[in-house]
């Protein structure tokens, strides 16, 4: 009987024993659970981003790591010991929420959200015996401005109606309907990376005479959320009506004009026969008397330090720029560019006439031309001359001006480098071929104060260099 009582007492311990293992392993084994699916929110906004522990233990005296593996970046980390510690690049941007913390529950809040801050995010728990994680993915987005309908120039017997919409993210749709909610065939289509990641679209169609003379142009988000929607009439008073008499005067003007432009050429021919170079004027700079001295020598403009985005680097004395996407630390003055990677000349003109040529060749992604001193640095606006700029750009192998109608430029060839040519009093900006002096594109308007050069290079790698 005292051997059964032994055997009964071994077994009995044996089986506390077993079941204290059971427990503790039960204790130390827990799986990490996130959102299947993607998380998605606004650029600039905050998101919370939840993970918890199942079953639903404390965290306290566990490590807890938000991080992006693919980066190479830790986001937020907490310690056993309550110390939490932000990622270089989210400092001031994140917070861990650990009033869930006893159940096993560690959110974490971002905000003011960029770009740069979608894609896979990683949160591990470990704890003295036992490591789990899981992942989630964040998508940024951006709602871009309402549709701008802009009646274009005549194309046969049609007119041609453009909608222009700006500061979208991820890349979005453009669709036309008219009033039957038939869908029409564009035109033309675009859509535009700016230096800053977001799409600028574009988007044209030609409206016949008899044609139904309402439409709508649709800009639909490439993720969930509202489409922006706006609409036109086309009235007749739109189409031109044929003239016998305006006829005859088109007819007038176009031999007038034929004959100016005769005798100009003439004149030009003398000039680069002289100086052995050809010269080529706007009517309004034409006559002045500065304009052949200001072609005689180049301006010896360098680059501001000051006003350059700090993803820039300057180079060759000042005279060079290239876009690294690497954000330089650099104290954030008032004359400093923030948001599009341009930097000014560091003098600025109040008179005379100028020019400076930069050289250009087998660079894409970018503008140059002159700005106001007054015109804005800080955040996101739009380059046009109504602001105070007056600029052409380069980019997907085309050729544009820097306005809101982003007009399609045709010079006759590719330049290797571009002549900027400044006339204050005069009111011109050109710009030309510098080696041939074939013109590519002029603005005419009426200065006031301080006029610098201007210079945007928006693709990552590419540099423009002045010429000496």
């Amino acid at each position: 009987m005292l051997g059964v009582r032994c055997l009964c007492s071994n077994a009995a311990t044996l089986s506390a024993i077993l079941l204290l293992h059971v427990q503790a392993a039960a204790a130390v084994s827990f799986q990490v659970l996130a959102p299947a699916g993607p998380l998605s929110a606004p650029l600039g906004g905050t998101v919370v981003l939840p993970c918890h522990l199942s079953p639903a233990l404390s965290a306290q005296a566990m490590q807890v790591k938000w991080s992006r593996p693919q980066l190479g970046q830790d986001v937020h980390v907490y310690r056993p010991d309550g110390s939490e510690v932000q990622g270089a690049r989210y400092r001031g941007r994140t917070e861990l929420l650990r009033d869930g913390m006893q159940s096993g529950s560690v959110a974490l809040r971002l905000w003011n959200l960029t770009l740069w801050d979608e894609g896979r995010y990683l949160c591990d728990f470990q704890s003295d015996a036992y490591f789990s994680d899981a992942a989630l993915e964040l998508h940024v987005t951006s709602s871009g401005s309402d549709p701008h309908l802009h009646v274009g120039m005549y194309k046969g017997t049609g007119i041609r109606v453009m909608c222009l919409s700006a500061g979208w993210y991820p890349e979005p749709n453009v669709l036309w309907r008219n009033s039957r909610e038939e869908i029409l065939n564009t035109e033309s289509k675009e859509k535009l990376r700016s230096a800053d990641g977001l799409f600028n679209v574009s988007s044209s169609v030609v409206v016949a005479e008899n044609s139904d003379p309402a439409l709508t142009c649709i800009i639909r988000p490439g993720s969930p959320g509202p489409e922006k929607v706006s609409a036109i009439l086309i009235s007749d008073a739109f189409f031109p009506r044929v003239s016998y008499w305006w006829v005859a005067l088109s007819v007038i003007l176009t031999i007038i004009c034929v004959c100016f432009l005769t005798l100009a050429a003439f004149s030009l021919w003398r000039i680069g026969k002289e100086k052995g170079t050809m010269y080529t004027v706007l009517k309004k700079s034409h006559g002045r008397p500065s304009w052949k001295e200001a072609f005689l020598k180049a301006a010896d403009v360098t680059l501001d330090p000051r006003t350059a985005h700090p993803g820039l680097e300057l180079f060759a004395h000042r005279k060079g720029l290239r876009n690294t996407s690497t954000r330089q630390s650099l104290p954030d003055g008032p004359e400093r560019f923030d948001v599009y990677s341009c930097v000014l000349g560091s003098d600025g003109y109040v008179s005379g006439t100028h020019y400076w040529d930069v050289e250009v060749a087998g660079a894409e992604g970018w503008a140059l031309g002159v700005t106001r001193e007054s015109a804005s640095r800080k955040g996101r606006f739009n380059f046009c001359p109504e602001q105070g700029t007056w600029a052409i750009q380069f980019s997907m192998g085309q050729y544009r001006t820097v306005t809101a109608e982003w007009n399609p430029l045709h010079p006759p060839q590719s330049p290797g480098t571009i002549r900027v040519y400044l006339d204050y009093e005069g009111g011109v900006v050109c710009f030309y071929d510098a080696n041939t002096i074939a013109p590519i594109h002029a603005f005419t308007t009426s200065f006031t104060g301080k006029i610098y050069p201007f210079f945007w290079v928006w693709s990552v790698g590419t540099s423009l260099r002045l010429c000496a």
